[in-house]
C-alpha cells in the first residue's frame, strides 16, 4: 500500500485512498463555493492551515486552477472542472479517459 510521509517531529502517514478522500471533499466544497475562508475549511476539514495548503498545492500539480477569491470569501476553480475519483482533474469538456477507468 502506498502512503505519504510527512518529515516532522511528529510521525504522519496518511494512505492514498485517504489522501484521494480529502481531495475529492476539497472539490466538492471548491465547486459549490463554500470554503469560506482557509481558516474556515481547514476547521471543515478538521486539519491545520498548512495541511490544507499542502492538498491544495497537490491539487495545482495535478492540473486545477485553484484560487482564493477575497471578494467571494472562497477557493474557486478558475476553469469549470472536477477530481475524478479525487486523483485525476478532469475539465467539463473532457471525458474520463479510459486508462483512468481501468485504474479503479
Amino acid at each position: 500500500m502506498s502512503s505519504l510521509h510527512f518529515s516532522s517531529s511528529k510521525k504522519c502517514t496518511l494512505s492514498i485512498k485517504e489522501i484521494n478522500r480529502t481531495i475529492a471533499w476539497i472539490d466538492q466544497e471548491i465547486r459549490e463555493q463554500q470554503t469560506g475562508t482557509p481558516d474556515q475549511l481547514a476547521g471543515k476539514l478538521k486539519m491545520s492551515v498548512r495541511l490544507l495548503y499542502y492538498y491544495l498545492d497537490m491539487m495545482k500539480l495535478l492540473g486545477a486552477p485553484i484560487e482564493y477569491s477575497q471578494s467571494n470569501n472562497t477557493f474557486v476553480y478558475l476553469r469549470s472542472g472536477y477530481f475524478y475519483q479525487g486523483y485525476k482533474w478532469i475539465e467539463d469538456n473532457q471525458e474520463v479517459p479510459e486508462s483512468a477507468k481501468r485504474q479503479i
